[in-house]
C-alpha cells in the first residue's frame, strides 16, 4: 500500500490505537508496518464482525499479499459447489480490484482491504452457521446454536498462514452434507432442457394406454430410471417402463407399486433446476445443525419418516416413524434422552384437548369413555362424564391409563424440550404400512418401540428384551395371577386334606394391571429431530416430499435476502 497522502487518513486511528491494550501481536508484513488502518473508519462500520476482526489485528492491513487475495478468491469462486453464490461475497469486484491492486490509489486500496475482510468473514459465517438464522424464521426450531467465532478464526488462520485450510474446513463434515454436495454435482451434470409437464389427472396402471406415456417415458429417461436404448415412446405402459417407475418411486420415498398416480406425477414434474434448489436449501439446513451429533444418538429425518440409532459411528438400528402432520409439525430440535417410561399413562395436552377432545365431548360427554379417558379433578378424584361442562373444562386433567389402547402405546422416551414432545409407541400400528406418515400431533411414533427401549437401557441382565416385552404385556400379569391362584388353591387343598373341617379362605387377588415404570437412561444418548428432503446414496439421487412446504420459501430467502 503506497504512503503518499496516507498519514492524513490514518493518524486519527493511530491515536485511538495507542490507547488499546490486551490485544494480540500484529502480524502484518514488515513492508506495511507503518500504515495501520484508520480505526475510526472501521469503528463506524455496522458490521460487528469486521470491527472485532480489526481489533484483533490492531487495525493492521492483512490483504496486502497477492497470494492471500488469490486464496480467498479461489474459494469464493467455487461457492456454487457449496450451495452458495459468489456474488454474495462481491467476487467480481474483488477480482477486478485484486488484478489492479498495486496501481490503485490509497483510498481504493483501503476500501479493497476492508472489502476482502468483510467477504472473508461473511464466507466463514455463511459456510459455518448458514446464511440465515432459523430461529428468526421458524417457531418450531430449537437447536440452541453457538455462533462460530469467525473473526477469531480468520485472525488466527492468517497469523498461522493457514488461510486455505481455514476456508476449506469451515464447511459441515457430516456425511449427509457430503452426500448433498455429491448430489449437487450430479444434478449440475444433467442437461438443462425442458421436457414438458405431465398434466395427468387419472391413474395409469401397467399395460394400460395413455397419451401421456411418451412424455412420462422421456422424463424417466432424463433421470436415468429408464434406459434410452431400445425404449419405444409408445402410449403403452409396458413392463420395461413399469420397472423404471418402480425405481423412480423407491428413490422418491413413494410406495413402490408401479401405479402412476398423483404423487408419482408430482415428483416426475420437478425440473433439474427445482431439484438443485432443493439441494441448496438442504445444504443450508445442515449448516444450522450441530457439527457434533455425539458418540451415541438417535437421528430422525422427518420427511423421510425414518429413525436411525448410531453408536460409535455404526448404525445399529433403523426404524420407520410417524411424524407430525402439517398443522401440528414435529419440531426440529436436539436434546438428551433422560428417562424411559414403560406402560405410560397419557395426560392429554392442551392443544389436543381444545382442538380434538372438547368439541366432541360437547356433542357427547361419553366421548371421554370411548377414548378411555378419565376426568380427574384437583383432589385427584374421578369426575363422571355426565357432570362435565365446557366452562369448567380446564379445571380438570384428562388421563388415559396404561395399556395397548393408550395413545402412547407401551413405551415413551423423554427428553427436555420446550414443545412437550417425545418419542413413543402408538395404538395405530397400521400407520407404519403407509408411505405417507405425516399423521401425528407432533410427537414421533416408533415402529418397534420395545426394541428401542432395549437399545436405550443397554442392560441385558436387568432389562433384556423379553423382560421388557413381559413388563408391557397384560397377559403376562394375568398368567402370573392365575399361577398364584392355582398355588393358593393347591395350598388350601393340602390344608383341607390334613384338616377336613378347615374352612377355605376365599382367594381374592387384585386384578392384573399394567403399572407405569420410569427408568433412567444411564448412557449419554442424544436425540436429533432434523428435516432434509434430498441427498445422494451410492451415486443415486434421493428425494422426499417436502411435507411441511418449507423448501421453496427458504430458497427464495436464500437468494434474495442479503
Amino acid at each position: 500500500m503506497r504512503n503518499a497522502g496516507f498519514w492524513s487518513i490514518v493518524l486519527p486511528g493511530m491515536l485511538w490505537f495507542g490507547l488499546m491494550s490486551n490485544n494480540p501481536k500484529p502480524f502484518y508484513s514488515p513492508k506495511y508496518q507503518q500504515t495501520p488502518l484508520d480505526s475510526t473508519h472501521i469503528l463506524f462500520e455496522k458490521n460487528g464482525l469486521l470491527k472485532d476482526f480489526y481489533r484483533r489485528t490492531q487495525f493492521s492491513p492483512v490483504w496486502t499479499e497477492s497470494a492471500l487475495r488469490d486464496t480467498l478468491l479461489l474459494h469464493i469462486g467455487q461457492a456454487e459447489w457449496e450451495g452458495l453464490r459468489a456474488s454474495d461475497y462481491e467476487y467480481t469486484l474483488l477480482a477486478q480490484r485484486h488484478a489492479q491492486f498495486d496501481s490503485l490509489p490509497d483510498s481504493l486500496q483501503i476500501d479493497t482491504e476492508i472489502r476482502f475482510s468483510r467477504s472473508a468473514l461473511r464466507w466463514l459465517r455463511h459456510a459455518s452457521d448458514g446464511k440465515l438464522n432459523p430461529d428468526l424464521l421458524y417457531e418450531d426450531w430449537d437447536l440452541k446454536r453457538t455462533p462460530t467465532p469467525v473473526a477469531q478464526l480468520l485472525h488466527e488462520g492468517l497469523q498461522r498462514q493457514q488461510l486455505s485450510a481455514l476456508l476449506t474446513d469451515c464447511h459441515p463434515k457430516h456425511p449427509v452434507y457430503l452426500k448433498l454436495k455429491r448430489a449437487l454435482r450430479l444434478l449440475k451434470a444433467y442437461p438443462d432442457k425442458f421436457i414438458g409437464l405431465v398434466n395427468l389427472k387419472e391413474v395409469i396402471k401397467p399395460q394400460q394406454k395413455s397419451r401421456y406415456m411418451p412424455i412420462i417415458k422421456k422424463r424417466l429417461m432424463y433421470w436415468g430410471d429408464l434406459p434410452e436404448k431400445d425404449t419405444l415412446l409408445t402410449t403403452t405402459y409396458d413392463a420395461k417402463t413399469r420397472a423404471a417407475v418402480l425405481r423412480f418411486q423407491k428413490r422418491h420415498g413413494l410406495r413402490p407399486d408401479g401405479i402412476i398416480a398423483r404423487a408419482t406425477i408430482d415428483a416426475l414434474n420437478y425440473s433439474r433446476d427445482q431439484r438443485i434448489e432443493q439441494i441448496v436449501v438442504n445444504m443450508e439446513r445442515w449448516r444450522w445443525y450441530p457439527n457434533d451429533l455425539g458418540a451415541h444418538y438417535l437421528l430422525i429425518n422427518i420427511p423421510d419418516y425414518t429413525l436411525v440409532a448410531v453408536k460409535a459411528n455404526d448404525t445399529v438400528q433403523r426404524q420407520r416413524v410417524v411424524v407430525g402432520r402439517d398443522s401440528r409439525r414435529t419440531p426440529i430440535l436436539t436434546s438428551k434422552i433422560t428417562t424411559l417410561n414403560l406402560n405410560p399413562n397419557w395426560t392429554v395436552p392442551p392443544t389436543i384437548l381444545k382442538e380434538d377432545i372438547f368439541p366432541e365431548a360437547e356433542k357427547n360427554p361419553y366421548f371421554f369413555r370411548k377414548k378411555g379417558l378419565q376426568i380427574i379433578d384437583r383432589y385427584n378424584q374421578e369426575v363422571a362424564p355426565e357432570l362435565w361442562r365446557l366452562e369448567d373444562a380446564f379445571k380438570y386433567k384428562y388421563v388415559q391409563n396404561p395399556g395397548r389402547n393408550n395413545s402412547l402405546g407401551l413405551m415413551k422416551i423423554n427428553f427436555p424440550n420446550r414443545y412437550t414432545v417425545y418419542l413413543h409407541d402408538t395404538n395405530h400400528r397400521e400407520y407404519f404400512s403407509l408411505s405417507f406418515r405425516s399423521l401425528s400431533s407432533g410427537c414421533v411414533r416408533l415402529e418397534r418401540p420395545l426394541e428401542m427401549a432395549a437399545h436405550l437401557l443397554n442392560d441385558t441382565l436387568q432389562w433384556p428384551l423379553q423382560k421388557i416385552k413381559d413388563t408391557t404385556n397384560i397377559k403376562h400379569y394375568q398368567k402370573l395371577r392365575e399361577a398364584k391362584i392355582k398355588a393358593l388353591e393347591k395350598k388350601q387343598a393340602l390344608v383341607k386334606a390334613k384338616n377336613p373341617k378347615a374352612k377355605p379362605v376365599p382367594i381374592q387377588l387384585p386384578k392384573a394391571e399394567l403399572k407405569t415404570l420410569v427408568l433412567k437412561i444411564k448412557d449419554d444418548i442424544r436425540v436429533h429431530q432434523f428435516y432434509w428432503t434430498a441427498w445422494e446414496e451410492n451415486g443415486i439421487l434421493q428425494f422426499r416430499e417436502d411435507i411441511y412446504c418449507i423448501d421453496s420459501d427458504l430458497y427464495t430467502l436464500l437468494r434474495y435476502k442479503s
